[in-house]
């Protein structure tokens, strides 16, 4: 008589939890020892290390011109990323559930995804100017045909037989949608944010080099300019950090939606 293996009990589970986090603390190591080693490379004239970069960035504060400029760029890229989510996320939603918009569409995706991204952002300023308009606007059609593929993949990856089965038990549409098709969006729903929000970030600091006056772009492009590495490095690793944070902020939100999934392999 052949019996099953029995489930692992909590307890172990509970000791296969802390290699995940040791795994990480080894990634961010890892991380954190390319710039010295970079660094010992290059020289610190060309390329300045840690400390420099970090004393550079505390002079940014003291005078007074570092926060302002964070704030500009933070408040653009949630700006255009809030923008490309609200319109891209119902517009994919329609396309994974109508063929005759996805066949209609996908001409329209191609070229949005296939047309250069400086091209759109160039395009923008010649035809609104070189102003904050501009700049979302363009930032929020360079973005707009990710969300809508991410979107209406997702869809169109739905179970068609748990549909079926809220049918059977004769759900209203509000609780199926609740209670069968947003969970199973979730997962791409939260990908979908995390690479919208990374390209958003991205591309909104280098429309600030080319058009704007203000941001961590126009004091990257700056320094750029003056020659001073230090400059350059020092906004660059500020707004990576924030970026970093948001991004692990919904990481961590994933891991709490699907902890009933258990742990992956």
């Amino acid at each position: 008589m052949q019996t099953s293996s029995p489930a692992p009990s909590t307890a172990a589970k509970k000791t296969r939890r802390p290699r995940r986090w040791l795994w990480r603390f080894v990634g961010l190591l890892t991380l954190f020892a390319a710039w010295p080693g970079m660094t010992a490379l290059l020289g610190p004239d060309i390329f300045p290390g840690p400390a420099e970069t970090l004393q550079f960035l505390g002079r940014e504060i003291a005078r007074g011109v570092f926060w302002g400029h964070l704030g500009i760029t933070i408040g653009r890229v949630l700006g255009a990323f809030a923008l490309a989510l609200l319109i891209g996320i119902p517009l994919g939603w329609w396309l994974g559930r109508s063929k005759r918009a996805y066949w209609t569409a996908e001409s329209w995706l191609a070229a949005g995804l296939s047309a250069p991204r400086i091209m759109l952002l160039l395009v923008a300023f010649l035809l609104i100017g070189l102003n904050e308009r501009a700049l979302i606007t363009a930032i929020t059609v360079i973005l707009l045909p990710t969300v809508v593929v991410q979107v209406r993949e997702g869809v169109r990856a739905l179970d068609p037989r748990l549909a079926e089965m809220a049918q059977a038990f004769r759900l209203s549409r509000g609780a199926t949608l609740r209670w069968v098709m947003l969970p199973q969006m979730l997962p791409a729903a939260l990908g979908t944010a995390r690479v919208t929000l990374s390209l958003s970030w991205k591309m909104v600091v280098f429309g600030e080099v080319f058009g704007r006056t203000s941001g961590v772009g126009y004091m990257i492009s700056f320094y750029f300019q003056q020659f001073e590495m230090r400059g350059i490095l020092a906004y660059g690793l500020a707004m990576t950090i924030l970026l970093a944070a948001l991004d692990y902020a919904f990481a961590a939100f994933g891991d709490h939606a699907f902890r009933w999934k258990g742990e992956v392999a």
